[in-house]
């Protein structure tokens, strides 16, 4: 059954683990299906090559559904700063005006007219931002809804001062209202149930690639790969590799990323004096490369939704060393593709490390261990069940 899909996002051509899953996703759906992808922020130069983004996917630019005029957008700047801080409209009486505050109601008659204009089937938001739209304005739209979540329940609604912090409420009254709510692990359903009475699908993302050339696990290297932000956790893993550095002299560490913390990032390295063990590389398009010339993954993370690295670690058979964040469980099985440490111990994440790079019968079984495991999140598996989705959807439509 071809179906016509419309994905809202922000953007698809910048740096990051969301525009890639929705590239390779949509990619593969639009093999199917008819398939746009509406973005609301046109600043970034379009490159397909970036995600291998298929030119059957269509690309819209629709900034001018979310502008404000200049009064709106600084009265409500303001009130949306003290609800983050004390949460003074996060609840049921004041309802209306939190959904007016962050989604106004101009900008919701926008997007009601160029949805049902363009006659989708199925509309999709991507993440909680324009999951929650839809659940506003779903009632008035002609086509089946559903949200998709691209970070952890407990980063959404539990990380204070991030996210969706202090709008609960919004997620209570508006998720429901969606056909289908999408999160990446059992973990996000058990908690979306129990703590908001929200049932939802679990989709887990696809590794993004398939290898048939793999790790041969010689070089004495640990790779680490994401954004400088305080979410990714590189400060404590230089702390982990510091202690690490003082009872292994062999291994070296490369992190490959870029973002705001970098520099002090690079401060942490100086003040132990490890920049003859720990290099740092730019964002690379060629990722598989790193893995060839590495032994193991170290994911420090203070939280994530379903990392792509490590579905990518799994597929090129390199063990993974992670803190017990929630969003590795259906990833890494501790003791069998990798080792999974008490969070955010970092002297245990470096003890964890020596183990394993000690170890090369351990870390060979691992690997073969994360071959294997890295079945399960193939894109035809994945697609499939999106596909399953639709279809029950438009059955009675």
């Amino acid at each position: 059954m071809k179906v016509k899909i419309c994905f809202i996002t922000s953007t698809i051509f910048n740096l990051g683990g969301v525009q890639r899953v929705l590239s390779v996703v949509a990619s593969e759906l639009s093999k199917f299906h008819d398939v746009d992808i509406l973005c609301t922020d046109n600043s970034y130069e379009i490159n397909r090559e970036l995600y291998d983004l298929e030119l059957g996917v269509n690309v819209i630019f629709g900034q001018d559904l979310i502008k404000k005029n200049f009064f709106q957008k600084a009265l409500y700047g303001v009130i949306k700063k003290i609800n983050f801080k004390t949460g003074f409209l996060n609840n049921k009486k004041n309802i209306n005006t939190l959904t007016e505050i962050y989604y106004p109601k101009k900008i919701q008659d926008k997007f009601i007219d160029y949805l049902n204009k363009k006659n989708y089937d199925i509309v999709i938001g991507v993440e909680g931002i324009y999951s929650l739209l839809l659940g506003i304005i779903s009632d008035k739209l002609n086509s089946k809804t559903i949200g998709w979540q691209h970070n952890c329940y407990e980063a959404y609604l539990k990380n204070e001062g991030r996210y969706y912090w202090n709008q609960n409420e919004l997620f209570n009254k508006y998720i429901p209202n969606l056909d289908e709510y999408i999160v990446l692990t059992k973990n996000d359903q058990e908690m979306f149930l129990k703590e908001n009475n929200i049932d939802c699908k679990v989709i887990y993302n696809p590794k993004s690639f398939s290898s048939a050339k793999k790790s041969k696990l010689e070089k004495k290297q640990f790779l680490a790969a994401g954004r400088f932000t305080y979410q990714k956790g590189f400060d404590l893993l230089i702390e982990s590799f510091n202690e690490f550095s003082k009872i292994n002299s062999e291994w070296n560490l490369v992190i490959v990323g870029e973002g705001d913390e970098k520099e002090q990032i690079n401060e942490l390295i100086k003040k132990y004096n490890l920049f003859d063990r720990i290099r740092i590389d730019d964002f690379t398009d060629d990722i598989k490369k790193y893995f060839c010339e590495s032994s193991i993954l170290l994911l420090p993370s203070r939280w994530e939704g379903m990392p792509m690295i490590v579905l990518e670690s799994l597929e090129m058979g390199v063990p993974v060393i992670s803190y017990d964040i929630p969003a590795i469980q259906p990833l890494i099985t501790n003791n069998k593709e990798g080792l999974i440490v008490e969070k955010f111990n970092t002297r245990n994440f470096a003890l964890a490390m020596n183990i394993l790079a000690k170890d090369s019968k351990k870390l060979r079984e691992f690997a073969c261990n994360a071959i294997t495991k890295s079945e399960e999140f193939s894109l035809d598996s994945i697609v499939s069940r999106w596909n399953y989705i639709f279809e029950e959807m438009l059955k009675n439509k």
